[in-house]
């Protein structure tokens, strides 16, 4: 039974990429989570515009910050003295964290004049429960940082390419793009230039970007269970180790200087 679907989705997804031109090359892993073909040089704009924005305002920036780890787990000692050098901007994230309501913060006297105990809220979190497609206006705290939407807004598209990449075809479409007043990034300077980092805060106008994009089937959602026969328009991470597509949706986003995959 399980080879007869597999075979079915193999036509069903040979069918679709007939539909985008000779070009397309569909590859099928039973292994990975998604079905992915290169989108049709004729998809609509409206369509890329509507995708793009989606993926802009779930991407999720990541910022690495280590004694994250001891949230709900242990007190942790916060005094300048005890702290690494790479720790010593730590209690600012903490503290920001707090402001924002993602974590609540005790302190903790009888272990030290700079020992708290850091514990997740609702807003707060783990990690493990993001998962592909989901949007979320949490902060993702896991054990080695945390993670939150950008809320970028799309400004304008400036060019669109049906291209090679490697060995792989996608829609390359390149943007401009700018905060949302309304995100917690906007009224919040101190989360800014925490996601900056070493480059400084990160800046308030528009900036570029670009996105491979791959029409995508997660595999619980083909057509053959009812959903959608167009699938959904992705920049899902291709694992080269494994030749083979990721779940991980924003993976060909480039939000300059945001970066999933650390774009300068």
């Amino acid at each position: 039974m399980r080879k007869y679907v597999a075979v079915i989705l193999k036509v069903c997804v040979a069918i679709a990429a007939a539909a985008c031109g000779s070009s397309c090359v569909t590859g099928i892993d039973d292994q990975t989570q998604i079905i992915a073909v290169p989108p049709s040089p004729s998809t609509p704009q409206t369509e890329i515009t509507a995708a793009i924005q989606d993926l802009i305002s779930t991407y999720p920036v990541c910022i690495h910050m280590p004694l994250f780890r001891a949230v709900d787990v242990r007190p942790v000692n916060l005094d300048p003295a005890k702290l690494r050098l790479d720790e010593e901007d730590a209690e600012a994230a903490f503290d920001v964290m707090v402001r924002l309501g993602y974590m609540t913060k005790v302190p903790r006297p009888d272990l030290g004049n700079h020992v708290f105990e850091f514990k997740r809220t609702q807003l707060g979190t783990d990690a493990e429960k993001l998962r592909a497609g989901e949007s979320t206006d949490s902060a993702i705290l896991g054990s080695g940082g945390f993670c939150m939407p950008a809320r970028r807004k799309l400004v304008e598209i400036k060019s669109i390419d049906n291209s090679k990449v490697a060995d792989s075809r996608y829609l390359i479409v390149d943007f401009i793009h700018t905060e949302d007043p309304a995100s917690v990034w906007a009224q919040n300077p101190d989360l800014r230039r925490m996601a900056g980092g070493e480059h400084g805060q990160v800046a308030p106008g528009p900036l570029v970007g670009r996105v491979l994009m791959q029409r995508v089937w997660l595999r619980d959602k083909h057509p053959l269970k009812g959903a959608p026969d167009s699938g959904e328009l992705w920049a899902p991470n291709y694992d080269h180790i494994h030749n083979r597509w990721t779940d991980i949706r924003w993976g060909g986003v480039n939000l300059r200087p945001w970066g999933l995959n650390d774009a300068k």
